[in-house]
């Protein structure tokens, strides 16, 4: 009997030795589909990429014109509130335009009297300080307004007063109500506080050009003394100020 073992044992070495590139050409679909699965995914990725830089561009330009439009909305509505202020029905404009003009003209007149008033406050007690002064002539003086201009009712029914002038305001010296209450006032009120600013906070007196050591000391510390008494001098200054009212014009045409 023979044997066929060999020629099985060929045949299967003949089918183990062309079974590699039999299945590598089954392979080949498989690694095409690979390859193309790969493209595809790397183009979604880019895809996806860009997408997501066009929507932070959009982003950020959608943000930036939402700030601007917000920030014309809000000019735009200072505007309206301002020219509804200025010439609006309700603020008293409108049929009062030429009344409203006046208005602006008298308190542009205001601050130009407050600070005409002002600065002469300033230069009179720079003067008092660098040219000199004496304070109890200033205060002779203010004694003597007291007893002729500003003498009140009870005083004159004392007798005190010599020879009392009607016009002035009853211990105006002494007494702020007349430009204090009164918020609104003009040249003679400003006067009256002037002379109350020197009874409540005199300056003292300076003597310059001194000839000795003593003399010299004495004008070093009467300065310094001024110098304390003119800052509180200069707060009861912007209150007595801050009250007037200008001058009064007449007449109702813009």
């Amino acid at each position: 009997m023979r044997r066929s073992v060999p020629l099985l044992t060929a045949s299967a070495a003949l089918a183990v030795a062309l079974s590699p590139p039999a299945r590598a050409q089954g392979l080949f679909p498989q690694w095409e589909i690979s390859l193309q699965r790969l493209l595809s995914g790397m183009k979604v990725s880019g895809a996806q990429s860009s997408a997501t830089a066009l929507q932070t561009t959009n982003g950020h330009k959608a943000a930036a014109e939402a700030a601007a439009s917000t920030l014309v909305s809000q000019d735009n509505a200072l505007r309206l509130a301002r020219a509804q202020h200025q010439y609006g029905y309700d603020t008293g404009t409108g049929y009062a335009a030429c009344t409203i003009t006046l208005g602006i003209s008298q308190e542009r007149d205001s601050y130009a009297s407050a600070d005409k008033a002002r600065q002469a406050f300033r230069a009179a007690d720079a003067r008092w300080l660098t040219g000199g002064g004496d304070a109890a002539a200033r205060m002779g003086a203010s004694l003597d307004q007291r007893r002729t201009f500003y003498c009140s009712p009870s005083e004159q029914e004392t007798g005190w007063c010599t020879g009392a002038k009607p016009g002035g305001y009853g211990a105006g010296d002494s007494d702020a109500a007349p430009w204090l209450l009164n918020r609104d006032y003009g040249a003679e009120e400003v006067m009256t506080a002037a002379d109350y600013l020197d009874v409540v906070a005199p300056l003292p007196t300076v003597k310059p050009d001194p000839t000795t050591a003593e003399q010299d000391a004495d004008l070093v510390q009467a300065r310094r003394l001024g110098a304390i008494l003119s800052g509180a001098r200069a707060g009861l200054v912007g209150v007595i100020v801050g009250g007037m009212g200008g001058d009064i014009r007449q007449g109702g045409t813009p």
